[in-house]
């Protein structure tokens, strides 16, 4: 497996994948990669390991005229705004590519563009919510458990005051 082979996989890979997904970071775009290779089979020599490598063939892309950078996309994870990419007509991929090693594909069904419903991960507003109401539910409770703590501290810090109070004002009664 040569790396000029790997290499051209992987671009053929990537404009694959933004064709099918549509606008992608660059993570995204590393994740549909990953995901694609993996159920054709292809050797793990042959997959983009990191975000930064797919940024990297992003850019390499881009200059090439392949894709094209789109809006900025906030991040929450990162706390700054994130390039989307997508694919230009010169850079679609209409068939899965091949792995490098020589490998025949494997039959798998071919991946349709995600309905009009979906968000920009391919869940559903529905999904979405769910996973918003489990992960407010966790938020709350860990939230409850810190109060809970916090209410305990507060007594055990009254009572410890109130001892040392106690031993004060015996000891003042004592002396006087």
């Amino acid at each position: 497996m040569e790396p000029a082979d790997i290499r051209a996989y992987q671009r053929q890979l990537i404009l694959f994948c933004l064709g099918i997904h549509g606008d992608s970071t660059a993570a995204e775009a590393l994740e549909l990669m990953g995901n694609a290779a993996l159920e054709v089979g292809a050797p793990r020599e042959a997959m983009l390991l990191t975000t930064a490598a797919a940024a990297g063939l992003l850019r390499e892309l881009d200059r090439d005229g392949l894709v094209r950078r789109c809006e900025n996309r906030d991040s929450a994870r990162h706390g700054r705004p994130e390039a989307t990419w997508a694919v230009t007509d010169a850079g679609r991929v209409d068939i899965m590519p091949l792995p490098p090693s020589g490998q025949q594909q494997l039959a798998i069904p071919q991946m349709a563009p995600a309905p009009t419903g979906r968000t920009r991960g391919g869940l559903t507003m529905e999904q979405l919510m769910g996973l918003l109401n489990v992960e407010f539910d966790c938020m709350l409770e860990q939230m409850d458990r810190e109060h809970q703590a916090a209410q305990q501290r507060a007594r055990h810090e009254f009572e410890a005051f109130r001892q040392r109070a106690m031993r004060v004002w015996g000891a003042a009664e004592a002396s006087a």
